[in-house]
């Protein structure tokens, strides 16, 4: 026969066996990546994507629509909702112009919008989703790959929430993706009948079509009948456990920390649960459903009793006798078994016992627990719920937690004993001798969910799978009880010694009180390898010696120290190993904030000793940071610096005992100790800080402490910093005469006999705070008499800026107190002789040239657009790059976010001041300004300097949580303007717009500013020393 001729894949496959094995490896993953990539790219291209928008939805269409654009489906169609929405969908598609983007007619809702584009889908498969929803990246790509590969029905993914979760949404999104699977039957996983949502599907549009499937006004886009029905007739369907949508509730329009009464959904949620019921009878999903109900919506209710009507209260014991049958109101039982947790089985027994005050009080205190239950062990080793609020005849059966609500938890922390020459400076031949070698150490934490492990009385074995007896060492220890995140248990650290090829390990806990817990542990080290590190650099170790980070290093390279945006903040070699933590900040030196860094080589990680890899990851204290060593997600040496907290000072249960050591504090106060804090120790300025330096002009003998998140912070001359969170914090807080504050005090803190608290605030009054902030996000009473207790009840006086906005404080807050009403101490440097210094000295330091123009952006926080509660979206309202370009060299945009905004990276004409420490230079450098709704107005008008307000959603904004307390046009001297371009033209014009506005800007000083003289701190301190000289005082019954 004659010889076949070779194929470019065997010739590449006979070169690939060639090569060196640290060689092909390297090749064989990238070209495995790229026919994954490939794959999913086709996959893909297959997809008709849905894409539904109401009228609310249409600020973030454009973003939307772009981001999937950039995934590459095979067609996009836009289905507007109702009329409202048509034309500006037109005109974002059209200013799109990708072909693929197709608009349908309206329908009236968004059901028929979905029925209308499902239709109209030319794809193999079909996802529907909602304009306001980001797009998870990778999230299409994986659904799609899935389905592609398994053929099955449909695929589904976890989904995430922005802003503040939703909890029963998260929980049950984390049951029914937490056995991830391709192509198994729907009955294998009853629980996907939790999460009967649509934004997190794919869909096979043959077999949802052949089904007959449409949307209907019985649909709720987190629970829909029709999808029940699809997924019980499913064949085969597609689980996969990472998030593949990012839910946005309310549309993104609901404001951060609000809480809308869920109990207005209850008859609606209602209806669609009995036709989920009805759907779902008799098949594999039914049991998933039941448990869903009684473990996830039905406790989501009973937590927000305290709303429901005698209706609403009525109908969630029909539902739980419904779905409870043996629940009754005198046997003792709720008929629910052991699928519910212990919150919803103790919730759900005394709703069957008709105890609503009970439930009222229980809800509270779980709402503010998150899922943390204390508990206490029986002598026969029963795990029982010990809420304080616990009603004493609840049966044991029901507050005993199971051992699925108690498992014993292990996570690998290391695996010493092996190495891989792309991590370490190891030999080929020493590799190979090391992973033959006769044992491995596993270093691990373990834990019992929500069992507090003793120091003493527990015994951990160990064995392989083939029963082989392990021996474990076990005790506390705190980096264990830190990755256990609980305020009531403690966790264990463990090592055992392992054969070089155990895959897994048995370990088994034991207390003495009698209860055993057993976990199986999969030996693969968690710590990511990178593949290619630099051969230049060796790193022995890394420490902190006072302010430098030390690197024993070897090699001819340098090693760079670099942030999370990539700024390189120092080297060091093998003659210079020094890498110091003090840096220039704004003309202030300072040192290195807490975050992440990165040792890098040109960018890549260097290669690690193995002794060094041995230890990681591992923990100091120094005296100005702690430092954590850690191989990073993706490989490579990554430092976090941290606080300098001691061990029994870092992590929730450390944090917990000290708050019980604070309460329990009844030492007398000392008048000669004053406690300043300022945005919770993250700087040293606003009020509190001119309160300071004229308070120690005065009193030098006093002795004053200043509060400091960080090492970062620098503490007024003359004060003492104190950590937050540290012993000495709690210690200064229990015993400060008198306190100076400008936000809330924390939740547990109680003002003590001859203790004064000064709430200074940190902003002008214009917009809604308090009791009408709190009842326009809908918070309950109990939530709001938290915060009541939290703020008010704490306050001995308060700082305003005139006598006629005492009074909206008053209002605002039920204030009944005394208030020091005659200018904010921080404006002092804003009018004083010292004011064009500042400003001379500020634009040299931000690098202006005498004839550019200062534009400063201040955009308020927008609660609607934040991620978590110290952390927001900037507004896209003014595009600042596009602003920048059309203004020119003569100008640079300074760009000051909220303090709770994301940093966004600097570009040719934009300096991010966000991080600036003194607002007052800013606006002293500042030759005009452009705000919003921002408060940062009644400041920036002292200079006398013109505004402009970008504000196209003023309707919006004023009927959301933060409505004005008086007319923003009243108090806002400047024009009104909505894009982009206006405001380059009003700017560009400075002379007329300083013209046409100065009289207004006159008369608004004299309104608002008027006791903004220069002088408020040298009042305020006259006051507050008067208010401490009085005869003392009680905290009155409000106090805490």
């Amino acid at each position: 026969m004659p010889a076949r001729r070779p194929t470019p894949t065997g010739l590449a496959r006979a070169a690939l066996r060639r090569l060196p094995d640290p060689v092909r490896r390297p090749v064989v993953r990238a070209a495995t990546r790229a026919a994954r990539r490939a794959a999913a790219e086709d996959a893909v291209a297959r997809v008709s994507l849905v894409v539904l928008c109401e009228r609310v939805d249409l600020p973030r269409l454009a973003e939307t629509l772009e981001a999937v654009a950039a995934e590459s489906p095979r067609e996009i169609l836009v289905v507007p909702v109702g009329p409202d929405p048509a034309a500006e969908v037109d005109r974002v598609v059209a200013g799109l112009a990708d072909a693929r983007v197709r608009v349908l007619a309206p329908a009236p809702t968004w059901q028929d919008a979905a029925a209308a584009g499902a239709d109209a889908a030319r794809g193999e498969f079909l996802q529907l989703l909602r304009a306001c929803d980001p797009r998870v990246p990778g999230a299409l790509a994986a659904l799609a790959d899935s389905l592609a590969a398994s053929g099955s029905d449909l695929a589904t993914g976890a989904v995430s929430q922005r802003g503040r979760p939703a909890p029963w949404l998260q929980r049950s999104t984390r049951l029914a993706h937490a056995r991830p699977g391709r192509g198994v039957p729907p009955s294998a996983r009853p629980e996907l009948a939790g999460d009967l949502g649509l934004g997190n599907k794919l869909l096979r549009t043959t077999t949802w079509r052949a089904a007959g499937r449409r949307l209907g006004p019985l649909d709720g886009w987190l629970l829909s009948p029709t999808l029940a029905a699809h997924l019980a007739a499913a064949d085969r369907v597609d689980v996969l456990g990472r998030p593949v949508q990012e839910h946005l509730g309310g549309h993104g329009v609901r404001a951060y920390g609000a809480a809308p009464d869920h109990l207005r959904d209850l008859g609606c949620w209602d209806t669609r649960a009995q036709e989920v019921e009805r759907l779902l009878a008799g098949s594999g999903l039914e049991p998933g459903w039941r448990r869903h109900v009684l473990d996830v919506a039905l406790p989501g209710f009973l937590l927000d009793t305290e709303r429901a009507t005698s209706e609403d209260w009525q109908r969630l014991r029909q539902v739980l006798a419904r779905h409870a049958p043996g629940a009754t109101g005198t046997t003792g039982t709720t008929g629910v078994g052991e699928g519910p947790g212990v919150e919803a089985r103790t919730l759900e027994w005394l709703c069957a016992e008709d105890r609503r005050a009970d439930v009222e009080r229980l809800a509270v205190a779980l709402t503010d627990l998150d899922g943390q239950v204390p508990t206490r062990l029986t002598r026969t080793g029963e795990v029982q719920a010990a809420w304080p609020e616990l009603p004493p005849d609840v049966p044991a059966e029901v507050r005993r937690l199971t051992e699925v609500e108690t498992p014993l938890v292990a996570s690998v922390v290391r695996v010493v004993g092996h190495a891989e020459s792309a991590l370490v400076d190891t030999p080929r031949h020493a590799e190979s001798a090391l992973v033959d070698a006769p044992g491995r150490r596993v270093d691990l934490h373990l834990r019992v969910a929500q069992v507090d492990l003793p120091p003493t009385g527990v015994e951990v074995t160990g064995a392989l799978s083939d029963g082989t007896p392990v021996a474990v060492q076990a005790g506390p220890d705190p980096a264990a009880d830190r990755w256990a995140a609980s305020p009531f248990a403690r966790a264990l650290a463990a090592s055992a010694r392992v054969p070089a090829d155990a895959a897994s390990l048995r370990l088994t806990l034991a207390l003495a009180a009698g209860l055993s817990r057993t976990v199986e542990v999969r030996l693969a080290d968690p710590r990511r390898r990178h593949p290619d590190p630099d051969p230049r650099v060796l790193v022995r170790d890394v420490r902190l010696e006072d302010e430098d980070l030390v690197v024993d290093l070897e090699g001819e390279g340098a090693l760079t120290l670099v942030d999370e945006d990539d700024r390189e903040l120092g080297t060091a070699t093998a003659a210079r190993p020094r890498i110091t933590l003090r840096h220039p900040h704004f003309g202030r030196d300072r040192l290195l904030p807490t975050g992440h860094y990165r040792l890098v080589v040109d960018g890549r990680p260097p290669r690690m000793a193995e002794a060094l890899v041995d230890r990681i990851p591992a923990e100091q204290v120094g005296r100005h940071h702690r430092l954590r060593t850690l191989l990073g997600p993706a490989g490579g040496l990554l430092l976090h610096l941290g606080p300098p907290l001691a061990d029994d000072e870092l992590g929730r249960h450390a944090q917990a005992r000290l708050v019980a050591a604070y309460a329990g504090d009844e030492r007398p106060v000392d008048p000669g100790v004053f406690y300043f804090e300022s945005y919770v120790g993250r700087s040293a300025s606003d009020s509190p800080r001119d309160i300071h330096d004229e308070l120690r002009r005065r009193r030098p003998d006093v002795t004053t402490y200043w509060a400091v998140a960080d090492s970062s912070v620098p503490a007024p001359p003359g004060a003492r910093p104190v950590l937050l969170r540290s012993r000495e914090w709690y210690d200064v807080l229990a015993r400060a005469g008198c306190l100076v504050v400008n936000t809330d005090v924390e939740a547990w803190f109680r003002r003590r006999p001859g203790q004064f608290l000064l709430q200074t605030f940190h902003g002008y009054p214009s917009k809604g705070m308090g009791l009408g902030q709190w009842r326009a996000a809908g918070l309950p009473a109990s939530r709001i008499r938290e915060l009541r207790a939290r703020g008010v009840d704490t306050w001995s006086a308060i700082l305003t800026p005139t006598p006629e906005m005492t009074r909206h404080y008053r209002e605002q807050y039920a204030y009944t107190g005394p208030a020091f009403e005659h200018g904010y101490p921080r404006n002092d440097a804003l009018v004083g002789p010292g004011a064009a210094d500042r400003r001379r000295r500020t634009r040299e330091l931000l690098g202006l040239a005498e004839h550019q123009v200062a534009v400063l952006y201040a955009p308020t926080w927008r609660e609607n657009l934040a991620t978590r509660p110290r952390r927001a979206e900037l507004t896209t309202h003014l595009d600042v790059h596009a602003a920048a370009r059309a203004l020119g060299d003569d100008h640079v945009l300074l760009l000051r976010g909220h303090r709770f905004h994301q940093r966004r990276q600097g570009a040719p004409g934009v300096v991010d001041v966000t991080d600036h420490p003194e607002i007052n230079d800013l606006i002293l450098a500042s030759d005009v300004a452009v705000l919003d709704y921002s408060s940062l107005r009644f400041d920036f008008a002292l200079t006398g300097r013109p505004m402009v307000f970008l504000v196209p959603d003023l309707e919006e904004y004023d009927a959301g949580s933060r409505s004005f307390l008086f007319p923003f046009a009243e108090s806002a001297p400047g024009p009104f303007v909505r894009d982009t371009g206006e405001v380059v033209a009003r700017v560009r014009d400075l002379p007329a717009l300083r013209q046409q506005y100065a009289p207004a800007i006159v008369a608004f000083n004299a309104t608002y500013n008027r006791w903004h003289d220069g002088h408020a701190a040298e009042r305020v301190v006259d006051q507050l020393l008067a208010a401490l000289a009085a005869p003392p005082s009680s905290p009155g019954p409000g106090a805490r």
